[in-house]
């Protein structure tokens, strides 16, 4: 039974790369509101199930911020809760939790940090300075550095254009990434489990560009729910999570 499982994870991860390499299968992005554009990677009509839902965002006009559970009085909420609770256009999960929901890792909201570092070799921190996104690795992040939102995860997948080694393993898989121009992707799998190494992949190649990806608590963990214009998305996940990303429209 694993080893069929394995099969067909193989082979659906073979008809996703195929269905990026075949132009006639590729969609363009769509853009649902002005900064911000949408693209599903998935498009292979043998497994209409199977997506890879992309975000581009430009921070110019939008504000990426964290939105915790705690905010509720409630320990874990799913991914729809947090986004309309906090009336965000586009919600994603976080980073690492434990078992009783409490965050792992660094969380700054609004400049102020609201659960410290965890210094984990192999993590990564992903800040916003200025509107301008960071991806560092978690002994490169200091107090001198003042960000104005930031969450730790991990592993990092791509470095300044480099895919390091990262682990085997088969999961449904979330992320965050900066493109050359500072744009930020945001990225959920939907009936599509992928390694990190092929995510990381996927991130550094045409159409994303990532120069640097950050990998969040996929798994059971991974959902989104987005709200922009007519464009609708609620990727459901198997558990609830302690905090997500968001996206808002620009207070400033």
């Amino acid at each position: 039974m694993y080893k069929k499982k394995i099969i067909l994870n193989l082979l659906i991860t073979v008809l996703l790369f195929i269905s990026q390499a075949t132009p006639a299968l590729a969609r363009a992005w769509q853009k649902p509101m002005p900064g911000i554009e949408y693209r599903d990677l998935a498009t292979n009509p043998l497994i209409p199930w199977a997506h890879i839902h992309v975000f581009r965002i430009d921070l110019n006009q939008y504000q990426l911020d964290l939105f915790s559970a705690k905010e509720l009085s409630h320990k874990q909420a799913s991914i729809d809760v947090l986004a309309h609770k906090s009336k965000a256009l586009i919600a994603i999960n976080g980073g690492f939790f434990d078992q009783k929901f409490r965050p792992l890792g660094l969380r700054v909201k609004q400049k102020r940090v609201y659960n410290p570092i965890k210094r984990i070799s192999w993590w990564g921190i992903f800040y916003i300075t200025n509107k301008q996104p960071h991806i560092i690795s978690s002994h490169e992040y200091s107090d001198n550095i003042q960000s104005d939102v930031a969450i730790q995860s991990g592993p990092r997948l791509i470095i300044d254009g480099y895919i390091p080694h990262l682990k085997p393993g088969f999961a449904e898989r979330s992320a965050l990434g900066i493109t050359k121009n500072n744009k930020v992707i945001i990225l959920v799998t939907d009936n599509a489990m992928l390694t990190t190494t092929e995510l990381a992949t996927v991130m550094k190649s045409k159409p994303l560009n990532c120069q640097n990806a950050l990998n969040l608590d996929g798994g059971s963990s991974s959902q989104l729910f987005a709200q922009v214009g007519r464009l609708q998305l609620n990727v459901h996940g198997f558990s609830n999570v302690s905090d997500a990303i968001v996206i808002k429209k620009n207070l400033h």
